[in-house]
């Protein structure tokens, strides 16, 4: 009878030492969703709108979220959101530490979830749907064939006194990648004279990312002015179309997230 009840004793034993086991490895949180994301791209009802607003997300393994703005503080710095989350199958609930009466939850749809690549969508109440997508590594590349095609020309006149009298300038194109980085490429135009060249042209096809233009630096003295347009390809609509005289470099750029263009001399 003690052999029995000790042989009992040593199953129930073994018996919850094994649900202690089982019910510690279901606690554990082994969500892909663990860890930094960064903001690759977004769209709202199907159209386009650059990196999402909330461009980092951190979540941690006791079920906390943090997502910051960069940028979207009065004074330009950074902002966060703190909360809650939760995953149930492919919806992922988010429930904030402060929020406006009625949106204390946060609902998605997962898309797209593995160790690099994190999508998501959600119904933004009476306006529509809201796709971003994240991704693990900082300098992932976005694909720019998503963005609208646009086609960006400058042209530089001159201010020569005498139909033989020579001039030279440089012409620089300025544009984004798709990691956010300038890609500058600048071309030497000389040889040139007012008798044959009245005026010179170039452009090239770029996506509506961030940041795109042109700097003309003169490198002879006569160089007269620098116009810039940038036009819209699917419909010839024009978007900038902005002149600036030449003293000894100017620069004219389009800011594609804030609608703005710049001009810069010197």
């Amino acid at each position: 009878m003690k052999k029995l009840n000790l042989l009992l004793t040593l199953i129930l034993g073994i018996t919850i030492l094994s649900c202690s086991s089982d019910d510690s490895d279901d606690n554990g949180n082994n969500s892909n969703l663990i860890g930094t994301w960064y903001g690759i791209s977004s769209t709202f009802n199907g159209n386009n709108s650059g990196i999402p607003d909330n461009s980092i997300l951190k979540f941690t393994t006791d079920n906390r979220v943090e997502f910051i703005y960069e940028g979207f503080g009065n004074n330009g710095e950074d902002i966060s959101e703190f909360g809650d989350w939760t995953e149930n199958g492919n919806t992922l609930t988010i429930t904030w530490d402060n929020s406006d009466p009625g949106l204390e939850n946060y609902v998605l749809e997962i898309l797209e979830l593995n160790e690099s690549t994190l999508k998501w969508q959600t119904e933004i109440t009476g306006e529509g749907t809201l796709i971003e997508t994240f991704s693990k590594n900082q300098n992932s590349t976005v694909d720019l064939s998503q963005f609208q095609d646009f086609n960006l020309e400058f042209t530089v006149d001159i201010a020569a006194l005498g139909p033989n009298e020579p001039y030279e300038f440089q012409a620089t194109f300025i544009t984004t990648d798709g990691d956010n980085q300038l890609v500058e490429t600048t071309e030497t135009y000389s040889g040139l004279t007012a008798n044959t060249d009245d005026f010179i042209s170039d452009s090239k096809i770029v996506k509506e990312y961030k940041i795109v233009g042109v700097r003309a630096t003169a490198v002879s003295d006569n160089v007269g002015g620098l116009v810039v347009k940038l036009t819209k390809v699917s419909d010839q609509n024009e978007v900038m179309n902005t002149w600036e005289n030449i003293p000894n470099s100017t620069t004219i750029t389009y800011d594609f997230e804030t609608g703005t263009e710049t001009t810069t001399s010197n």
